[in-house]
């Protein structure tokens, strides 16, 4: 009902798709920066496969192909206001934010792993920061280098991802349907 027809009841308005859409760009981001950390590690150990770990290196691409794939599929999915989008986001971001947190709490308990990983060369901790926004690739790589920036740095997207898309907003907006005008109902002179 309008306001006009009756007082006492508020225009209806459409939720904001704001918080919603920055969840699908973000996700879009995080996704491609997946492909890009998955990118990387394949060329680096098809340049010197005797360099890294087999196990590892198949298990991070792998896992960073599916992750690139749930992030971009969610994300569009989101955009089309379809909920499954939503969750998609929340449980991938928040695989990728676990990681993330876990590499930082191995850095402050000064945990080591007795096994000897074999991964890329531990750079200038500016150099390992920046190499830890390649999604998952990235955070393994703040794991396995024990860097508490190169941790956090991989935390700060995939949480402000997870964040985006469990917020109530983007729940609302994904839940409401558009408004599609009714002609005789939205006619000033009915």
């Amino acid at each position: 009902m309008d306001a006009t027809v009756n007082p006492g009841v508020a225009p209806w308005s459409e939720p904001s798709g704001v918080m919603a859409t920055t969840a699908g760009v973000l996700g879009l981001i995080v996704g491609a920066s997946n492909l890009i950390g998955a990118g990387v590690l394949l060329n680096a150990f098809r340049s010197d496969p005797g360099k890294y770990d087999n196990s590892l290196t198949i298990f991070a691409t792998l896992g960073a192909l599916i992750l690139a794939f749930a992030l971009i599929y969610g994300a569009i999915l989101l955009l089309r206001r379809d909920e499954t989008g939503r969750y998609t986001l929340i449980v991938a971001a928040g695989l990728m934010v676990v990681i993330g947190l876990a590499a930082l709490v191995c850095w402050l308990s000064g945990y080591e792993s007795s096994y000897g990983i074999h991964w890329f060369p531990e750079g200038a901790r500016s150099t390992d920061a920046i190499k830890s926004t390649f999604g998952l690739v990235g955070a393994l790589t703040a794991l396995v280098h024990q860097d508490w920036l190169a941790s956090l740095t991989a935390t700060i997207l995939p949480l402000a991802t997870f964040l985006t898309a469990a917020s109530s907003y983007t729940a609302r907006w994904t839940a409401a349907l558009p408004r599609r005008p009714i002609p005789l109902l939205d006619d000033p002179a009915y």
